[in-house]
């Protein structure tokens, strides 16, 4: 029992750190996303378009602003790739994402007679995606358990065929693979900016050494 306390408690505090977590990256979404329209506002304000005509301020490029760019835009694409890498390690049916989920599954089962928020949680899962059990309804004999009503069809009263980790690892493979395909085709687009940066910086490195 005190272990199971002990548990209990370092995942309230895993769970407060993770929100915490969120709360920060919505800020700074948010941050940079309101600096990025403040750019905007001031490129295009209609004095300061006249200013930068006037001055000639939109040809004022130099090598070390393209190479800083160049840097920054291969930093960006090593880390999308990076990151696909880790989203397809992690997010195809077949990967490290089902028997995790397997296993969660099956600990909330074990869980479902005396807590509340488990048996909620497995219920909820069960009925809303249509799947009994974390490997099969086998979770639920091998502790003595009878078989929910939330592992059955609604209308026929048939119990369900597949585990819950099949049917949610099916359904994040197919985000898992949008995700991934918006990524790689970022990535395909930085190349040829990068090809376009590369061109820019030798030439203006051509008229700086003029």
């Amino acid at each position: 029992m005190a272990h199971r306390k002990v548990i209990s408690s370092l995942d309230q505090h895993v769970e407060i750190l993770q929100y915490i977590l969120y709360i920060f990256n919505t800020i700074f979404f948010i941050a940079a996303s309101a600096l990025f329209a403040l750019t905007l506002w001031v490129r295009f304000r209609n004095e300061m378009g006249d200013y930068i005509e006037g001055l000639s301020i939109f040809y004022y490029w130099n090598a070390n602003t393209v190479f800083m760019y160049m840097v920054m835009t291969v930093i960006i694409f090593i880390l999308l790739l990076a990151a696909s890498a880790f989203l397809l390690d992690n997010g195809l049916e077949d990967s490290h994402l089902l028997p995790f989920i397997q296993d969660s599954m099956r600990s909330l089962i074990h869980q479902y007679q005396w807590d509340v928020a488990a048996r909620r949680s497995v219920d909820i899962i069960q009925e809303n995606i249509g799947c009994c059990g974390g490997y099969s309804a086998d979770d639920y004999s091998t502790i003595h358990l009878p078989v929910p009503d939330t592992c059955r069809d609604q209308i026929t009263g048939n119990q369900f065929k597949y585990s819950c980790g099949e049917v949610l690892s099916q359904y994040l493979e197919i985000l898992t693979g949008w995700i991934t395909g918006i990524s790689l085709s970022i990535c395909l687009f930085q190349c040829f900016s990068m090809v376009a940066t590369i061109c820019l910086w030798h030439l203006i490195r051509e008229m700086e050494s003029r």
